[in-house]
């Protein structure tokens, strides 16, 4: 054609290729799962060409795909979304038999033989070639990266072994495709983080406190698109902080890892109360009635007594509280005049087996008298006027004591009322 012309590859035909000649385009960011790959694929059209998929695993290089190579009008070959199952580095190779790699040698010039022998040999900067068996690879590598999670709780405040149902969801929102081959990609983990410090909590979900116990784990295979959990509600019987963590399931994993926190305060359904106004007279026993949410642990909890011996308390005896039962009684002759007072202490266990006093109610052993009550002492002096040059709109205080005399074992208390104050003049 006029005005036209037409330059041929002296290395490559309809059906011989030389691969020095072949470069793709991979897309500078790819995420695993998040849609097929498009490769542009330049200088290889009307070959027979093979495309092999590789991943860099922990035991070495995988192979995930071998497929002809395919092109569209606009030159570029299509990866499917699911071979590409998780972040790492991945290897695009493009297979060519060495008879078809080349010309014939018979009608090649001695310098062309030496230019391509040196072509088959050399490391090229756009993808790395070598030869294998009765094959030419020509190589690349690529990175991708990892679907990034994100991961929440609701309710963030709960109370212990709560009433409302505490939900995880984990959502992956680049993910679009199901992976060819699924493995226990990550870990979902609840832990136990104690009490924070300074406002700090005292693990970070990657389980490196002392602290920490782990209350749950679960295996998510793959990167599902968005995955709604309960967590039960036996799993928060300690107040104090909770992580719920993604973390992987490999040390090829991610880095970065999905977390969020809960906080839990002690349950207002925990209640204790001692029937009568002391210990003796005794009659069938002391009753102690009791209340607790309704998810605790069965015949895990307990009901304790101590003696109170000055600031200690002496432990005496305890029952087991079992579920649906709400009263216990503890025999007379478990008590005795030694203690001037017995508490009785309501004692929960959480699932890591720690136990902890949540509630407590006390009686005197011996009925109050009025004889050898407490008096009061005498006021002491008012206190100083806090602004000498506004005493008129200050207010001074003074106190006295239970002391004069104090109350004898088993007697009242003085009554208490507020203490005085007046305003200056």
């Amino acid at each position: 054609m006029v005005g036209s012309a037409t330059f041929v590859n002296p290395y490559v035909s309809e059906d011989r290729v030389d691969l020095n000649q072949v470069w793709v385009e991979i897309p500078s960011t790819l995420v695993a799962l998040g849609g097929d790959v498009h490769i542009g694929v330049h200088g290889a059209s009307g070959t027979g060409l093979r495309v092999r998929l590789a991943r860099e695993d922990d035991d070495g290089r995988a192979l995930l795909a071998t497929m002809p190579l395919a092109l569209d009008f606009e030159h570029r070959m299509t990866i499917p979304c699911g071979y590409f199952s998780r972040g790492g580095t991945y290897y695009l190779e493009l297979v060519s038999d060495k008879d078809t790699y080349l010309p014939d040698y018979d009608n090649t010039t001695e310098l062309a033989k030496r230019e391509i022998d040196t072509k088959v040999k050399r490391e090229v900067g756009d993808g790395s070639l070598m030869e294998t068996g009765d094959s030419v690879v020509k190589s690349w590598k690529f990175d991708v990266l990892w679907p990034t999670a994100t991961l929440d709780v609701t309710p963030e405040q709960i109370k212990t072994y709560p009433e409302r149902q505490v939900m995880a969801i984990l959502e992956f929102p680049r993910v679009v495709c199901t992976p060819v081959n699924s493995n226990a990609d990550f870990w979902l983990e609840l832990l136990y983080c104690g009490h924070s410090s300074g406002g700090a909590v005292l693990c970070d979900g990657k389980n490196t406190s002392s602290h920490a116990h782990v209350l749950y784990s679960e295996q998510i295979h793959g990167f599902p698109g968005r995955n709604t959990m309960t967590l039960r509600c036996e799993l928060f019987g300690q107040a104090g902080d909770y992580a719920l963590t993604l973390r992987p399931a490999a040390a090829a994993g991610p880095q970065d890892l999905a977390t969020a926190f809960i906080k839990a305060d002690w349950s207002e359904q925990f209640v204790l109360n001692v029937h009568g106004g002391s210990v003796f007279p005794c009659g069938d026993g002391v009753r102690v009635l009791f209340q607790y949410p309704e998810c605790v642990l069965e015949g895990a909890d307990r009901v304790r007594v101590f003696g109170r011996d000055a600031d200690r308390l002496r432990y005496v005896a305890e029952r087991r509280v079992r579920r649906g039962q709400h009263t216990a009684s503890f025999d007379c002759r478990l008590f005795s005049e030694r203690y001037p007072e017995y508490c009785f202490v309501y004692v929960s266990q959480a699932v890591t087996g720690a136990v902890a006093d949540v509630r407590m109610d006390c009686l005197p052993t011996l009925p109050l008298s009025d004889g050898g009550a407490g008096g009061w002492g005498e006021w002491s002096a008012w206190s100083a006027c806090p602004a000498p040059a506004h005493c008129s709109t200050r207010t001074r205080s003074r106190h006295r004591f239970c002391d004069s005399p104090p109350p004898a074992y088993g007697s009242r208390f003085c009554e208490v009322t507020r203490l005085k104050s007046k305003k200056s003049n």
